[in-house]
C-alpha cells in the first residue's frame, strides 16, 4: 500500500520525518517497506503559481508564443512557451530559473529564437504527475500568484510503501493508515472523508434504475447511486497527482474518482455507463455456465456458475469484484453514470481472481473481507467528487440492498489478564486511551469491536493485543519469566530434530526452509494416477495465488524445485534436506495431521539410487534405527530403482519423466520419511567389547520365488542365526535360465562370531545349517 505522506496528513498531524512515522508503524504491525521521493529533488520553492497576463505571438516562430506572467515577484517574467491549450489570465505552474525538474534538467534564463524566457510554464508530464504533455497544467481560478506550488500540488513530496497482511484490508487505504498513525502517535484523526452532497430534481433512483440480488451469499450488499449531466473529462492535477502517487494510473475525472475513492477509504467502487446498461437493469447473480464477457482489458473471459457478475437485462455489465465490461464502460460521451458500491464474498473473489487470472486492486480488497458498513461513507465520498469533479446533478435517493447486517460485537477485557500475558503493568487510563484511537467504544463491560475489524478482533486476546502493540510492545523487557520449577532442557521431540540436522549436514547435505503451499498440478507431475491417495489434499480457503492452492503432503518437490534453481545456476551437484510438517486430510476429524518429516534430494552429479541410500543408512547408524528397506513401487520414482524407507518412508531415484516436470535434467534421487520413525526407543547408548577374536565370513546364495525381497531373506537369516551370526548383508542377485522362471538367487555374506573364543569351521557350519533350514522352511529357500 503506497501513502502519499501529504495526503496522510490530511488526515492525523505529526511532525517527525516520515521514515521515523514508518518505523514506528513497522513496531505496531503495520510493516514498512519503503519510501519513496517523488516530485522535484530540490528547490521547491522556485516552483510556484502564475497567472498568465497577455499571450502574443513570437516575432520569429509560429508555434511559440510570448507571455507576460505574475509569479509573485512585483514585475511579471516573460516567458516564452509552445503549448496553445490557454490564454490570458490562466493560472498555471511556473518554474523559475534555478528550479531542477524532477528528471535531473535544472533550468536556465534561455533564448528561444531569439527572445529571453526567465522561466517555465509546466505540463503534467513536466512534474510527473501524469503522462500528459499535450498541454500545460492549468490550475483553478482564484489562486494567488506566487503562492508555492508545494501548497496547491504535491511537487515535493514522500510516498510510505507498507506491507499489509492478509487480516487487515482495513490498513489498504490512506484513511486506515492514518488511523493507526492516530494511535501510534496519540494524536486526533480527522473525520471520515466525505461530504454529503444536495441532491436535486423531482425524479428519483428509483425512476431510472432497478435492482435485485439473486446471489445474497456473494454479496451481502449492493448499493448505488445515479448521477446526470455528467461531463467525461481530465482530472484536475490534485486528483491526478494523488492517484498517480499511490500507484495507479490517471484515466478521466469519473474513473479516478473511482479509484481516489478506494484508496482513501479501502472500498472499491465502480462507475457504469447507464445508458448502455439493457433496460436499466442490475441482477447481482452467478454467472450461466460458459457465459463470456469481454472485460476493460479487452480480454475475453468464459466464466462458470461459481463466478458473481454483476449483470444488466440482457448480460454481464461486470465481473463482481473483479473488473468491468467494456460495453458498459464510461466514455467521453458518457453523461449519465451509476456508481456502484458493494460488499462481495471475500472468498469467492479470490477463487474466482485465481481461476480467471484476474487480479486487481479491487479484488485485492475484496479478497480480504472487507467492512459492509463502509458502503455508505465511500459513497458519500464519492458522490461528493462526482458533483463537484464532473458538474454531475445527483438523482434523490440511494438503491441499497442488503439483507441483516452483521452488529458491532462487544468483546470483554480483563486488566489483569492483559498483564498476566503481556508481563508488565498497565494504568486503565493507557488501555483506553489505545482503543478509543483505534475506533473501539467503551461498552457493558467490554468494548464494542469497530465494523472494520470485526473479522479478526473476536476474542479477549485479540484486544490484549491491540493494546499492546499500540502501547508499545518495545516497552516489555526482555528478561525471562521467573519460575522456581524452570530448567533448560529441550524436549525429546526438539532433540531429536536437532540430532537429525546435525546428522544430515554431516553427511554433506545443506539444509532448506521451502514454501509450506502447493499448486494443483503436483499430482499429475508426480504422475500419480486418479484415487492414490497423495492426491487427498488440504485446500487453502484464501491462497495468495493459484501456486499456493493447497497444503504441502510431501515435502521433496519444494527442495526439487530449490535443486533446480541451484542447478540452473551452474552447481554441479545439489544437495538439500528439510525438516518441517506436512498437513495430511483428516476426514471426520476437526484438524488435518500435521507430521513432521525429514526429506533430502541429491541432484547433478553422484545423485543415483545407492547415493541417497547411503545418506539415509548414516542417518540410520547415527540415530541406532532399525529401518526397514524394501521393494515399493511409486509413481514418482524409478521403477526398480526404488524402495520402502521404514514403515511409511519413501527412497529412490526420480522417475525421469517427474524429474523433466521439475525442469530437471539431471539425475535425482530422494528420500522422506516421518520423523517419529527416527524415534529411538531407549536412547542410551551401549557399550559392547570389542572382538578380539577373528570372525569366519561365509556366503550362502539360496533361491526363492521372485516375489521374496531381499529384506525378508535378511530378516529370516537374522531371526535364525542366533548370537553367533555378527552381520548378514545382501551382496548381489540374479534371475534367470539358471535358477528357473519365476525364481531369483540373492547371495548373501555371513560373518559368524564368539565374544570369547574363535570359533571353529564346525560351529559356524552348524550355525549356517540353521539359517539354510529356517530358510527352507519359511520361504522354501534352497542353496543353489
Amino acid at each position: 500500500m503506497r501513502v502519499p505522506v501529504s495526503w496522510l496528513r490530511e488526515y492525523v498531524s505529526f511532525d517527525m520525518p516520515p521514515r521515523e512515522l514508518g518505523d514506528l508503524l513497522s513496531m505496531t504491525g503495520t510493516k514498512l517497506e519503503a519510501v519513496h521521493r517523488i516530485g522535484v529533488p530540490a528547490g521547491a520553492e522556485l516552483f510556484r503559481v502564475g497567472r498568465v497576463l497577455s499571450r502574443e505571438q513570437h516575432p520569429d516562430a509560429d508555434r511559440l508564443s510570448l507571455c507576460t506572467v505574475d509569479v509573485g515577484d512585483g514585475e511579471p517574467r516573460q516567458i516564452v512557451c509552445g503549448a496553445t491549450n490557454f490564454d490570458a489570465g490562466a493560472t498555471v505552474g511556473v518554474a523559475l530559473p534555478g528550479a531542477t525538474l524532477p528528471d535531473g534538467t535544472v533550468l536556465r534564463v534561455a533564448k528561444l529564437r531569439g527572445v529571453e524566457s526567465h522561466g517555465m510554464m509546466l505540463s503534467e508530464s513536466e512534474l510527473e504527475l501524469s503522462g500528459d504533455h499535450a498541454g500545460l497544467m492549468l490550475l483553478e481560478d482564484g489562486l494567488e500568484p506566487g503562492t508555492p506550488l508545494s501548497q496547491v500540488l504535491p511537487i515535493d513530496d514522500q510516498v510510505l510503501e507498507f506491507e499489509i497482511t492478509s487480516n487487515r484490508p482495513d490498513c489498504l487505504s490512506v484513511y486506515g493508515i492514518a488511523r493507526e498513525a492516530s494511535a501510534s502517535l496519540d494524536v486526533d484523526l480527522a473525520p471520515w472523508p466525505g461530504r454529503e452532497p444536495d441532491a436535486s430534481g423531482d425524479d428519483s433512483v428509483d425512476s431510472w434504475v432497478t435492482a435485485r440480488i439473486d446471489a445474497p451469499d456473494l454479496c451481502p450488499r449492493w448499493a448505488a447511486r445515479v448521477f446526470t449531466d455528467v461531463k467525461v473529462g481530465p482530472s484536475p492535477p490534485w486528483l491526478k497527482a494523488r492517484v498517480a502517487a499511490a500507484g495507479m494510473r490517471p484515466i478521466s475525472n469519473v474513473v479516478d474518482i473511482t479509484n481516489y475513492v478506494m484508496l482513501c477509504v479501502g472500498e472499491p467502487t465502480h462507475a457504469f455507463d447507464l445508458d448502455k446498461v439493457a433496460g436499466r437493469e442490475i441482477i447481482v447473480r452467478r454467472a450461466g455456465e460458459g457465459e463470456g464477457v469481454i472485460t476493460l482489458d479487452g480480454q475475453g473471459r468464459t466464466l462458470d456458475t461459481d463466478v458473481l457478475v454483476i449483470a444488466d437485462a440482457e448480460k454481464p455489465s461486470a465481473i463482481g469484484g473483479l473488473m468491468g465490461s467494456q460495453w458498459s464502460e464510461v466514455s467521453d460521451t458518457t453523461t449519465t453514470v451509476l456508481l456502484e458500491c458493494a460488499n462481495f464474498d471475500g472468498p469467492n473473489i479470490q477463487s474466482s481472481s485465481t481461476r480467471l487470472e484476474l487480479r486487481t486492486e479491487g479484488s485485492t480488497r475484496w479478497e480480504k473481507g472487507l467492512d459492509p458498513h463502509l458502503v455508505p461513507r465511500a459513497l458519500v465520498l464519492a458522490s461528493q467528487l462526482m458533483v463537484e469533479l464532473t458538474g454531475a446533478r445527483l438523482v434523490p435517493g440511494t438503491v441499497d440492498l442488503h439483507g441483516q447486517l452483521p452488529e458491532p460485537a462487544v468483546v470483554p477485557l480483563r486488566r489483569e489478564r492483559l498483564e498476566l500475558l503481556i508481563g508488565v503493568p498497565y494504568e486503565q487510563a493507557q488501555i483506553d486511551r489505545a482503543l478509543t484511537r483505534l475506533g473501539y467504544e467503551s461498552a457493558d463491560g467490554g468494548w464494542r469491536v469497530p465494523t472494520w475489524r470485526a473479522n479478526d478482533t473476536f476474542r479477549e486476546v485479540d484486544l490484549i493485543e491491540e493494546v499492546s502493540r499500540i502501547d508499545g510492545i518495545w516497552k516489555v523487557p526482555t528478561v525471562m519469566p521467573p519460575h522456581a520449577d524452570a530448567i533448560g532442557k529441550r524436549d525429546p521431540d526438539v532433540r531429536l530434530r536437532n540430532r537429525v540436522i546435525e546428522v544430515l549436514l554431516g553427511a554433506g547435505l545443506s539444509e532448506a526452509v521451502t514454501v509450506a503451499f502447493t499448486d494443483e498440478t503436483l499430482a499429475d507431475r508426480l504422475r500419480l494416477p486418479p484415487g492414490h491417495p497423495r492426491r487427498d489434499a488440504v485446500r487453502v480457503a484464501n491462497p495468495m495465488g493459484a501456486d499456493q492452492a493447497l497444503l504441502r503432503t510431501l515435502l521433496f518437490p519444494g527442495l526439487l524445485a530449490s535443486a533446480r534453481r541451484n542447478l540452473d545456476a551452474g552447481r554441479e551437484r545439489v544437495a538439500l534436506f528439510e525438516v518441517a510438517r506436512v498437513v495430511l486430510p483428516a476426514p471426520g476429524e476437526e484438524l488435518p495431521h500435521q507430521p513432521v518429516r525429514v526429506s533430502g534430494v541429491i541432484a547433478g552429479r553422484d545423485a543415483g539410487y545407492h547415493e541417497i541410500k547411503g545418506v539415509a543408512e548414516t542417518l540410520e547408524r547415527a540415530l541406532r534405527v532399525q529401518l526397514e528397506v524394501a521393494a515399493s513401487p511409486e509413481p514418482f520414482l524409478h521403477p526398480g530403482r526404488s524402495a520402502r524407507l521404514g514403515a511409511g518412508g519413501t527412497l529412490g531415484e526420480l522417475h525421469p519423466l517427474v524429474a523433466r516436470e521439475f525442469g530437471v535434467e539431471e539425475q535425482a534421487s530422494l528420500f522422506e520419511i516421518d520423523l517419529a520413525e527416527l524415534e529411538t526407543p531407549d536412547p542410551t547408548p551401549l557399550y559392547r567389547d570389542v572382538a578380539t577374536v577373528p570372525p569366519v565370513r561365509q556366503d550362502i546364495a539360496v533361491v526363492v520365488a521372485s516375489e521374496v525381497t531381499a529384506a525378508e531373506v535378511l530378516a529370516v537369516i537374522r531371526a535364525a542365526g542366533g548370537e553367533l551370526l555378527a552381520a548378514a548383508d545382501v551382496f548381489d542377485t540374479y534371475r534367470g535360465e539358471q535358477v528357473g522362471e519365476g525364481r531369483q538367487s540373492v547371495a548373501v555374506h555371513l560373518q559368524f562370531q564368539a565374544a570369547d573364543r574363535t570359533l571353529t569351521d564346525a560351529e559356524a557350519d552348524a550355525a549356517r545349517e540353521t539359517i539354510v533350514a529356517a530358510l527352507r522352511d519359511r520361504l522354501g529357500g534352497e542353496l543353489r
